[in-house]
This record gives C-alpha cells, structure tokens and sequence, in this order.
C-alpha cells in the first residue's frame, strides 16, 4: 500500500517563471507555511527572485516538460498525460489555480483516480467570459476529444444531482469551470463580486453547489521580512513626492490616462513637487504617450523590476498606484481584483486606489481613492497628497476642459500601438508547437 502524502500543489507556472499566476501560487505556499509537493514546467527562459526562498516549503518538485505553454487544448491535453504519468504518490490534498486552467484540467484528472483526495481549486479571474464580458470563442479551444468527453460525462452521470452533461466540440473555458463547480471539494474566489459573476453567468445552475464550498480569499501579502531580502538599487530624489505604478501590460481596459490628465490638468504652485514613477513592460508606448505631455519631465517610464526587489521598492514610494480594470457597460459588477493591491499592502507606503464603483478594489481600506470613469476625483486626489506631503495651495484650480481635449489624441495614439501589439501576439499564438514568451 502506497504511503499518502499531505499535499500537491499543481501550478503550469511557478518560480523560477515570473508570471504572476505562478508568483501568487508561491505566495500561498508560503502563507500557508506548510510543506508541499509542486508539480509543474520546466521553465528555463525567465527567472523569479522568489525561487530560492519559496522552495524552502517545497518537499519534492515534479517538473514536466512541456512543447508549448500556452491554455489551448492541445497543450492542456498532453499536460493532462504527462502530469498523470508523472505523478507517483497518493496525495491527501491537491490545490490548482487558473490561471492558468490546465491546472484545473490536471487536477480534476487525479481527482477522477483519487477520489478521497480533497481538491481545492481557485479561480484569478472569469474564464469563459472576456474583459468586455464577450464569450471567449477561439478554435483552439475547443475539445475536439470525443473519447475524453465522454469519460466526463461518466463521472457527471455519477454525482448526485441532476447536472446536463458536457457536449462534444465544447469549449475549454466551460469545462474547466464545470469541472471545478461539480468536483472540487472547495472552491476559492479572489472576492464577493467575481463569485457572484461567475456564477450568475455560468450556464448550467451550480448556484447552490458552489456557495456552500466556496470561500472568499483575497490574493495573499507576503510578510513583512520578504520586503527586505533584496534591496533595490533605485534612487529617490526626497525633495519630491514620489509616486509609483506597478504594472505589466498596458491595455485599454487598464489604463491610467486619467492620472496624466490630472497631472497636466493641476494648476498648483507644487505640482512639480509631483514625480510619478511608471514600471511597465510597454515602455515605449508609455514614453510616446508621455512625450506629447507638458508634464513629461514629471514622469519616468522604467522597466519592471524582478518581484523581491519590487517588493523593496514599494517602501521607498510615498504613494503607490493601483487600478482597477474598466469593466461599466460590460459587467453589472466589476469581478476582477488588482492582484498588486495584495503586495502595496505589505508595503509602509500609502495607496492611491483608481478604481470603478462598487468593484472589490472601491471597497479596499486605502489611503486615496479615485474614481477610474472621472478624472477629476483624481485631480482631488493629487492635491490631497500635496495636501499631506505639506504642500498647499489654497487657490490650486484645474483646466476643466483638458480632459477632452487630450481623450482623443491619446486614444487614437494607443489603439494604434495597441493593435501593432495583438498583431504580433496573434502571429505568435499561430505556432503552437514552438516555445514562446507567455503575454
């Protein structure tokens, strides 16, 4: 009889990757403080800081080598395989994450092959719906298994309850989700609003089924320690307020051109007391942006830093920048929760939230709050931070027709940079079989 081990972690990406699925699987590793087996790639081409400290709590890794590395049903199809085949203990419990949902896929797997295992499944974000709350509909991710289908529809068959079962030719998006509804033992959401998205929405009425298994598990703040393990070399003039943004990918759905116009908008005697610090991948889309700004002396564009020293630079802000994504007009409720917010919280800085009202971010307990759909709370904001920092004005004004003005200029200058960017996105998602950068 084989001997169970307490718990399997199974995360497609995870340190040494830099993906910040993999980055807050680790996180809950270490908040949970307790030791864990990892299955997952082998991902030589990128590297996290966060390796060496989270695989402290790391009894045994199980790393798979994978032709591709993206959620289309081929790659997740032959995830399934060579994880089952690599997978020699019997475990307690297993927890996977999405994204991205190959975890969930493998999980589930096991889970038909175990079944006293308890799975826990957590979801970062909708997936069967898009940003703009559209179906995602892409041909690579249909199920095109029938045989493998049908084995679902067996386990279906056999819950208690009377749940339709899984037609072939199916989207993947779908069945992940039904698989975690239906299978897990819990079920993990970031916040109120994306449960109640994702299952209002959700096809087939799991409503029941999933309240009562499911949790409300914000993305974890690592300790206060981890902010000084790896000391950042940036350089803070102190003769300025200076505030930063965090980010990865600039899109339309995430932007912050509301903090420039507000910026360039501020008739204030400081305002050049104001140095905004931008780190973002997009770098010279962000600098073309800010090169048509008065203000482009005030803002410097920098590249992301690795996740350890971001966590130290985040002390040396005054004022961190975080936002929501622009989902009025498409969702009745914003489901989606700024991951970043989780680490500013460890930070000894203050948070400026930009955010949309009623979205889980609104509801955060942070400093400033702005609201993402007018840009005059944040020039309200700004000059409270003036305000703070000693910096007062009492006949500070703004231009009141700036914002339109400048809307048009830069949107049409970020659409075009936007639509270069899925251009060559969409060429590179066209080779499936070669090893390639996730987005």
């Amino acid at each position: 009889m084989k001997e169970h081990y307490d718990e399997l972690v199974i995360s497609f990406l995870f340190p040494p990757s830099d993906n910040v699925s993999g980055i807050t699987v680790a996180k809950r590793v270490i908040e949970n403080n307790k030791m864990v087996d990892v299955l997952h790639v082998n991902d030589d081409s990128q590297g996290s800081d966060l390796n060496d400290h989270v695989h402290d709590l790391i009894n045994d890794e199980i790393i798979i080598d994978m032709p591709c590395n993206v959620d289309w049903w081929e790659c997740i199809s032959k995830f399934i395989k060579k994880g089952m085949k690599a997978i020699n203990k019997d475990y307690n419990r297993i927890y996977s994450r999405s994204w991205l949902m190959s975890n969930h896929f493998l999980a589930s797997e096991y889970k038909f092959k175990n079944q006293p295992v308890f799975w826990t499944a957590e979801f970062s974000d909708p997936l069967i719906y898009d940003l703009s709350n559209n179906e995602k509909s892409y041909k690579q991710m249909i199920v095109d298994d029938d045989a493998y289908i049908d084995r679902l529809n067996k386990e279906i068959a056999g819950l208690n309850g009377d749940f339709p079962l899984i037609e072939h030719n199916s989207s993947a998006y779908f069945i992940a989700e039904y698989l975690v509804y239906l299978f897990a033992d819990k079920v993990i959401f970031t916040n109120e609003n994306q449960r109640q998205i994702m299952l209002e929405q959700f096809p087939v009425d799991v409503m029941d089924l999933v309240f009562a298994k499911s949790e409300i598990m914000a993305h974890p703040t690592l300790p206060d320690d981890y902010y000084q393990i790896k000391k950042s070399k940036l350089k803070l003039n102190d003769d300025y307020i200076n505030i930063a943004y965090f980010g990865g990918d600039y899109y339309g759905k995430r932007h912050f051109e509301g903090l420039f116009y507000a910026l360039e908008s501020l008739n204030h005697k400081y305002r050049d007391k104001i140095r905004l610090h931008i780190f973002i991948k997009d770098r010279k889309l962000i600098k073309r942006l800010v090169s048509t700004l008065d203000v482009k002396d005030n803002i410097k564009v920098k590249k992301p830093l690795e996740y350890l020293e971001f966590l130290n630079a985040t002390t040396k802000f005054d004022v961190l920048v975080v936002n929501d994504v622009h989902t009025k007009g498409s969702f009745p409720i914003n489901p989606y929760l700024p991951s970043k917010l989780s680490d500013y919280l460890g930070s000894s800085a203050d948070i400026w939230a930009i955010c949309e009202d009623g979205s889980a971010l609104s509801k955060s307990n942070v400093k400033y709050k702005s609201d993402i759909s007018d840009y005059s709370t944040s020039c309200d904001a700004l000059v409270q931070i003036l305000n703070d920092n000693g910096h007062i004005d009492e006949d500070c004004s703004f231009s009141e027709d700036y914002y339109q003005k400048r809307l048009t200029s830069l949107n049409e200058l970020f659409e075009s940079e936007f639509r270069k960017n899925q251009k060559l996105k969409k060429q590179l998602k066209e080779k499936p079989n070669k090893r390639f950068k996730l987005f």
